[in-house]
């Protein structure tokens, strides 16, 4: 079957992070207001480009299609400052990882980005061959781009590939043609590596904190541990555990635990069979419903039974 360029519109977090077929994705969404977002995609002969744009900064978690290697940078050099693996990145940057090994990823309000994730044996042959240095097991490591570098050639070719009806089905169709948008990609990209300026993203002491966190968190939905508890059972004061998280996700602990919570009863409320409101609210912690309600609002942009309600009329509608 040829290729084709795929263009998506999003109107909900859960729904963005599903509609990537083969991806495991999850994210969590961290600026208050209804999302909006765009994916578009082209599959090639083992590679996938994509260009991912939402309106919300998050928290993304997960891995691509099995057996690839993922290389992604912003669009555009000013987008915000990024967290990768725990590490504060600003300007733009390449970040390169075995996709079923994605390091954790705060991305800021108003990501592009540009994603390219290749065959893992494609790559190891063109290496090779090509007798580059680059190394695989390395991985994951972040390469600073100079502003108007290499880069502009790939950043040009993306959006020329994703612009309404620039490349028409027809033209995939033929071999040449998709061999030909791989090799340039390939090549663009093995410039961007060829370069002193990377930076390894090995595990901190403040990310293993900030990880062991979330999973007190998440050992007891229904029982939420207060701030003095939780620094009790990862020994840390509160002023430790503040600056891990500032340090690694750019936010407040609490905030940012509160907010995985609401995330969670956001997708509860989209699966299949939701259960009802009231149950999803209590079983992740809140029993106050009417601030629950007032808060989960202000972050999605509409009522819990909304959300509820609108997965229905999505499942009647099928």
């Amino acid at each position: 079957m040829p290729s084709s360029v795929l263009h998506h519109q999003t109107l909900d977090i859960e729904e963005h992070a599903k509609r990537l077929a083969g991806w495991q994705l999850r994210y969590d969404q961290l600026t208050p207001g209804r999302f909006a977002g765009q994916l578009s995609e082209l599959r090639l002969d083992r590679m996938q480009l994509v260009r991912d744009r939402a309106n919300q900064a998050m928290v993304k978690n997960g891995a691509t299609w099995p057996g690839a290697v993922s290389f992604s940078m912003p669009l555009d050099a000013h987008s915000g400052d990024f967290h990768c693996a725990g590490h504060a990145i600003s300007g733009q940057n390449l970040l390169v990882a075995r996709g079923q090994n994605l390091p954790e990823l705060r991305a800021p309000a108003g990501l592009d980005l540009l994603s390219v994730s290749i065959d893992e044996t494609l790559l190891e042959q063109t290496l090779h061959q090509q007798r580059h240095g680059f190394d695989l097991d390395a991985l994951p490591r972040c390469y600073r781009l100079q502003e108007g570098g290499s880069q502009t050639g790939l950043i040009e070719l993306f959006q020329g590939l994703f612009a309404e009806n620039a490349l028409q089905a027809s033209l995939l169709g033929h071999q040449a043609i998709r061999d030909g948008i791989r090799d340039t990609v390939l090549m663009h990209l093995l410039d961007l590596v060829d370069q002193d300026a990377v930076q390894p993203l090995p595990p901190s002491a403040r990310k293993r904190m900030v990880d062991r966190a979330r999973e007190v968190l998440l050992a007891t939905p229904d029982n939420p541990p207060s701030i003095v508890e939780l620094c009790n059972r990862i020994g840390a004061s509160r002023r430790k555990l503040q600056y891990c998280f500032q340090e690694t996700l750019g936010i407040n602990p609490l905030a940012y635990l509160r907010t995985l919570r609401l995330n969670a009863v956001h997708r509860a409320l989209l699966e299949d069979h939701p259960a009802p409101v009231q149950d999803v609210a209590a079983h992740w912690g809140f029993w106050h419903l009417s601030r629950f309600a007032s808060d989960y609002r202000q972050l999605f942009g509409e009522l819990p039974s909304e959300t509820r309600r609108r997965n229905r009329g999505c499942a009647d509608s099928g």
